[in-house]
């Protein structure tokens, strides 16, 4: 099963350099708090930190698939929200 990190880090890793930053754009863009300086020179990884630390771990996928949407990325969206689904249903089925 696959953590939050890994999950947003995949959905992540398929995005070229510009389209990164035009995640990170929109990211800052959406929510004020995110500062500039925090996403200067922020490769994937710290990207996903950032995120899931702003906003934790279930809102930082909701927010990672609103924003991949907004950005055309429909079945990276569409993935994120699919294998976080079947973790949250393994997790379920583990604890029954």
């Amino acid at each position: 099963m696959a953590s939050v990190f890994e999950l947003l880090l995949n959905s992540l890793k398929d995005l070229g350099k510009e389209e990164l930053k035009a995640f990170q754009w929109h990211l800052k863009k959406n929510h004020k708090d995110i500062s500039n300086s925090e996403m200067e020179d922020a490769d994937r990884f710290k990207t996903v930190d950032i995120v899931v630390n702003f906003f934790g771990e279930e809102a930082a996928v909701k927010n990672t698939v609103v924003i991949l949407r907004k950005m055309n990325k429909n079945n990276q969206a569409k993935n994120l929200e699919e294998n976080h689904k079947k973790g949250n249903r393994l997790k379920l089925k583990l604890n029954c």
